[in-house]
């Protein structure tokens, strides 16, 4: 374990990583509140929200390869300090994310229910899932826009603006929530599209305070809509052959954890609430590795573009130290959990809280590999431009060990649900020890921008 010395470095870290970890609490609490409203109503209705959860957990991680990959030439261009290539690149960014939310919203309103059967086989659980989904997928838009542009000004150390929007999400989310799922204020009481109304109304409000602070606050990208005209074909070839890689990573995961979910859906519809719960209490504990992976990849990239790689050796020991110690602390905080899980779902039965709190300690067991993994591989070198590495790595691991071994543990040696979930989660072992290698080999370090001059 190596720690710097270096107090200003650590002042970097805590300015990028706290408000990140803010948001990601904020994000949290938006999910918890719709897990525990809608879970009021009963765990059929939980579960139709989760299987279409899933769907949009699939959008999100494709739209988050997509600005993970702007992110890592915007992190190196910004150290260049070169904001006309960052406008390039966020031109032909949006376009991508807009032909990405199309197709995504088409698909919920046209066929929602083949779209929940591919995660639950209860017919009930179908028909509340396709309901919310169709209602909730007006909201896409608007979010595919906000969240690309709130992850895309972190590449440039601008976090804060997060806070302000999602604070305002969660205070319209729980309020609308309130009176549409249960009917209050002369609201009609629609239940699970009442949660999903809630939601739209929340993408809404995000959407309008992050247009008011690109019009009237932000002052480093000046993102104005007559700058994003155009793509230019230099900059495209670059684009694309740097995004392509982490785009194909998040959907070749998500299809691996489309898969995982899958396999989940045929253990049972209180197998489906049980691991929608243990995923709240994850999202939880997890938000303060989410802002250190941001930060990392932040620091990494833009200390890359303005030529300071003598600084990584320092950077990168640190980081996966702190890796490590928040790692722990998100397992011990799961495991301090467990005991008290059931005072938030009254309403689920006895054998459902126990699969929960099983599925709670398969998580403690491997969050701080899963730590590493966040720090080494999504922040370190992701950030540092090893791209294709991350990209096999991932994949490799995901498809050859970890899906094969949760499979036969459903469906051949018929392992309990606690066992088959925790096999599926095997990799992280493997992978957190072999990023690390990686890391340490200095491999890695690449300069992904071009010469903005010629193109």
């Amino acid at each position: 374990m190596y720690l710097s010395r270096d107090k200003s470095f650590y002042r970097l870290i805590l300015g990028i990583a706290l408000p990140i970890a803010a948001a990601n609490i904020l994000t949290f609490s938006i999910s918890m509140m719709d897990s525990l409203m809608v879970g009021l109503l009963g765990e059929v209705q939980i579960s139709g929200v989760a299987s279409a959860n899933r769907f949009f957990f699939i959008f999100s991680i494709i739209l988050y390869g997509i600005t993970g990959g702007s992110n890592v030439l915007i992190a190196q261009y910004w150290g260049k300090q070169e904001p006309e290539a960052i406008h390039k690149i966020l031109s032909i960014m949006y376009r991508i994310v807009l032909g990405l939310v199309s197709i995504f919203f088409v698909i919920a309103q046209l066929v929602p229910e083949k779209v929940i059967s591919i995660f639950a086989t209860d017919p009930e659980v179908i028909r509340e899932g396709a309901s919310y989904l169709r209602a909730v997928a007006w909201g896409y838009p608007l979010f595919a826009v906000t969240n690309a542009t709130v992850i895309i000004l972190r590449a440039v150390r601008t976090v804060h603006i997060s806070n302000y929007i999602y604070s305002a999400s969660l205070a319209i989310n729980a309020l609308g929530n309130w009176m549409l799922i249960f009917g209050r204020l002369g609201a009609p009481r629609l239940r699970v599209v009442g949660a999903a109304y809630a939601t739209v109304l929340a993408r809404v409000a995000e959407f309008v305070i992050m247009l008011i602070f690109l019009w009237k606050f932000e002052d480093k990208l000046h993102i104005r809509l007559p700058k994003m005209k155009g793509i230019n074909p230099l900059m495209l070839q670059s684009y694309l052959a740097n995004c392509l890689p982490v785009i194909a990573n998040e959907a070749i995961w998500v299809t691996g954890s489309t898969v995982v979910s899958m396999i989940v859906g045929r253990l049972g519809t209180n197998v489906i609430a049980a691991s929608n719960v243990e995923g709240i209490v994850w999202q939880l504990v997890t938000v303060g590795l989410f802002g250190l992976q941001n930060a990392t990849s932040v620091i990494v990239g833009n200390a890359i573009g303005a030529g300071e790689q003598h600084k990584l050796t320092e950077y990168t020991r640190t980081l996966i130290t702190l890796g490590l110690l928040v790692g722990v602390l998100a397992s011990s905080l799961m495991l301090l959990l467990r005991p008290v899980i059931g005072l938030f779902y009254p309403s689920f039965d006895q054998a459902t809280l126990e699969i929960a709190r099983q599925l709670m300690l398969n998580g403690s067991m491997v969050m701080t590999f899963q730590a590493l993994n966040f720090v080494c591989l999504m922040g370190i070198l992701r950030g540092g431009g090893d791209l294709r590495f991350v990209l096999i790595f991932d994949v490799v691991f995901l498809w050859l060990l970890s899906i094969p071994l949760g499979l036969a543990a459903a469906f051949w040696w018929q392992w309990s649900p606690r066992f088959v979930l925790l096999a599926l989660r095997t990799d992280e072992i493997i992978k957190a020890l072999v990023s690390i290698w990686r890391v340490r080999s200095g491999a890695w370090v690449r300069d992904v921008t071009i010469n903005t001059r010629e193109s």
